[in-house]
């Protein structure tokens, strides 16, 4: 664990905006921004989230997503009354059914939120 963790923070030390892993994952709720198979039903898909930062975090879903999709994310963070809404998030590789989300259009308040609970786990993992 600490050679993972060790791991984590040097690659932490080229992100822009650091990265941190949730000990505890939480359930957040996918859905596409703009159905682009006519076949496929609308709704909405829950998944897992592993890792987050301010700009993206690292999911795990049976959601028909794939690399280049835009997704509006609900993420239900611990601790926290209010959900912080991701309008878009654009799929940027997917590894099974884990996928990697960038956060491209966060409301003032989400981005609070994030922020928030990103330092939270931050100073708690120190």
């Amino acid at each position: 664990m600490v050679q993972a963790s060790h791991r984590s923070s040097l690659l932490n030390k080229f992100r822009q905006h650091p990265r941190v892993r949730i000990s505890t994952p939480f359930v957040c709720a996918l859905s596409h921004c703009q159905s682009r198979r006519w076949l496929r039903r609308p709704g909405i898909d829950l998944g897992v989230v592993y890792d987050l930062s301010i700009r993206g975090a690292r999911v795990s879903t049976e959601a028909e997503i794939r690399p280049g999709d835009e997704v509006t994310v609900c993420l239900r963070l611990p601790k926290q009354i209010k959900p912080a809404d991701i309008a878009v998030a654009k799929v940027r590789w997917a590894k099974g059914q884990f996928f990697g989300l960038a956060f491209t259009e966060v409301s003032p308040a989400a981005q609070n939120r994030l922020k928030k609970y990103v330092a939270i786990v931050s100073t708690i993992a120190t």
